[in-house]
């Protein structure tokens, strides 16, 4: 056998654990390094990795330039309290509001950007285009400064819906590559993906730090480098990342009566119908379960940010750190995710790292009060790295356990809607609350209300071998 070839093995999935055994190697194998659409999704998610780093200390920056623009900055320190406002709102609430307005397109805009995905032949003209969008804003961001930060905070709303544009175009690649690889294969290419998204961030936060330090860079000036190499990062990975991956003609035909622009809607309502008809026990829940807790946990970067640079006075590569401390702890999260779910079930993991990731974030919030505390942020960072390293590996396991058979693509489209569809609401309350002058912590501690109603919802399903029952019946089975 040739240094390629690549061994497909053969396991066996315990449906109580979702725990996965491997067996004996198998007779078929598969060239992955030159399977085109691999390495093109793996190029993509590693282009992406900068993209979402990099923004953090864009996030900083546009902090610090909305405060000085309200005059709430004084020996190069943002006043706390300061109260004074900019374009209406709080400078604090600048990073906020951009999640709310990207939050809220993306909720409405997702369906049709679906429909073109899964009725026209432009799923990768699409792709190619966001990613040309997301680069040129990234580029046009690298001038930053006092006289254009509000130019650029709209940008960076824009900027981020069409991240979700450029997201969905590619995650619909996903069931074919799983159809082509094999469910065996496809178990070790998604950890692939994961690790080699997880390293690229890591490796990019790591430089720039880097450069920060060695440098003594400002935080507006940090982030002007960060934009720059991010910039020559992405053009070059989603490059190879789009010419290695394929054209692909439409999976539906748009049915009569209907067009491109509701249909999208349209199928996200039958496919909600269908799921509570025929799938009530397992999946209903956990989609309802999803809303609410990628809600809770995709707002964390957004106000966590917001709370070091305006609660802790925190530069761009103070954040940053705290930032690789959380990805570097995500390591033993996904241990504790697979302790934990080997002695449960992969609902009972989840409900438990959920009530972690809310009881560390509301400790969190008590003791990360002043700029004294600046210290406890870097340990602090550890504890809510386990909780991300928990949280996603065992939503997945969940769902690919409770997925049934043959409608992988039609659910995982559903999925990355359900959870896009209420992420505006956790910094729209958290920027109600700094409005109104409550202390920036009772912002921070709102968001695991989306954690405490995922595990509520999670416990109106039922126990883990029926919902695993349930999900290998077909909607035939269970019209009988």
């Amino acid at each position: 056998m040739s240094s390629d070839q690549v061994v497909e093995i053969e396991y066996d999935l315990n449906p109580k654990t979702g725990n996965i055994k491997a067996g004996k190697p198998c007779s078929t194998c598969f060239d992955l390094k030159r399977n085109a659409k691999v390495k093109g999704y793996t190029l993509e998610g590693a282009g992406r990795a900068c993209v979402l780093m990099s923004n953090i200390f864009l996030s900083t920056s546009l902090i610090w330039l909305a405060s000085e623009a309200a005059d709430c900055v004084e020996d190069n320190t943002i006043v706390d309290d300061c109260g004074k406002k900019v374009y209406g709102f709080l400078p604090s609430s600048l990073i906020t509001n951009i999640a709310v307005v990207s939050g809220v397109a993306s909720a409405f805009f997702m369906p049709l950007i679906g429909a073109i995905v899964d009725y026209t032949e432009y799923r990768r003209s699409l792709g190619i285009s966001s990613a040309i969008g997301i680069i040129a804003i990234q580029f046009i961001q690298v001038y930053t400064v006092s006289s254009t930060w509000f130019a650029m905070a709209i940008l960076q709303a824009i900027g981020a819906f069409i991240y979700e544009v450029q997201v969905l175009s590619t995650y619909a690649y996903l069931p074919e590559i799983a159809r082509e690889l094999g469910e065996s294969v496809m178990t070790t290419i998604a950890s692939n993906f994961m690790a080699i998204q997880f390293g690229s961030e890591c490796v990019f936060l790591i430089v720039i730090i880097t450069i920060s330090r060695v440098q003594e860079t400002t935080t507006v000036v940090t982030a002007q480098i960060s934009q720059a190499i991010c910039v020559i990062l992405a053009l070059l990975l989603w490059t190879m990342s789009w010419k290695s991956l394929p054209s692909i003609g439409k999976n539906h035909e748009i049915p009569e009566g209907s067009n491109l622009v509701t249909v999208g809607f349209y199928q996200n309502y039958k496919t909600m119908k269908m799921i509570k008809k025929h799938y009530s026990r397992g999946l209903l829940w956990f989609y309802l379960a999803v809303a609410f807790a990628e809600a809770g946990a995709n707002s964390f970067t957004t106000v966590s940010v917001t709370y070091l640079a305006s609660e802790l006075n925190m530069n761009g590569a103070q954040i940053g750190m705290v930032f690789l401390g959380s990805l570097i702890s995500t390591l033993p999260g996904t241990a504790v995710a697979s302790f934990v779910t080997k002695r449960t079930d992969p609902n009972t993991s989840w409900k438990l790292c959920m009530a972690y990731f809310a009881f560390t974030t509301i400790v969190g919030a008590f003791i990360l009060t002043d700029e004294s505390r600046t210290n406890y942020a870097y340990i602090l960072s550890v504890f809510w790295g386990i909780a991300l390293g928990w949280f996603y590996p065992t939503e997945n396991l969940f769902f690919s356990m409770c997925l049934p058979k043959g409608q992988e693509a039609e659910l995982s489209g559903f999925l990355v809607y359900c959870s896009t569809i209420i992420s505006w609401l956790p910094p729209l309350i958290f920027t109600l609350l700094n409005e109104a002058g409550i202390h920036m912590k009772y912002g921070l501690i709102s968001l695991t209300a989306f954690f405490f109603a995922a595990i509520i919802l999670l416990s109106m399903a039922a126990p883990w071998p029926e919902i695993v029952e349930e999900a290998q019946k077909t909607i035939e089975e269970n019209d009988e």
